[in-house]
């Protein structure tokens, strides 16, 4: 008996310490979404690389527009998102161009989609 619960605490500590993929992703920033179309800007901070990117939508759903991610040399990549992400979804992982690349900011051209009073939120994750 002893032996079995002193298995199980220890399968508890390693599956509770691994990283999963949630923890594989970084935040970039947060924005709130009105209920018409709206422009937003995440400006991401520090001189962090990323060859991905993903939104996930909370709250309400968002109809996305226009995505355009602009990086510190320059550049810039257009994301296409031409479709409605429910509330606790996220997008596909996005690749960027190139190899990793450091972000400057992310701008948006969105709207949320519900009757609800409150107001979406859109959350930006690289790795």
């Amino acid at each position: 008996m002893r032996t079995c619960s002193i298995a199980l605490s220890v399968a508890a500590v390693l599956a509770f310490s691994m990283p999963g993929p949630v923890f594989a992703w970084d935040l970039i920033g947060t924005r709130v979404v009105t209920d018409r179309v709206d422009r937003d800007v995440v400006h991401a901070s520090g001189p962090r690389r990323f060859k991905q990117i993903k939104f996930c939508v909370f709250r309400n759903p968002v109809r996305f527009y226009d995505v355009d991610v602009r990086f510190a040399n320059g550049g810039r990549q257009d994301v296409k998102i031409a479709r409605r992400i429910n509330a606790g979804r996220c997008t596909r992982a996005i690749d960027l161009k190139g190899p990793k690349r450091n972000i400057a900011h992310v701008k948006f051209i969105y709207e949320e989609t519900s009757l609800k009073l409150r107001r979406a939120t859109v959350r930006v994750f690289g790795r």
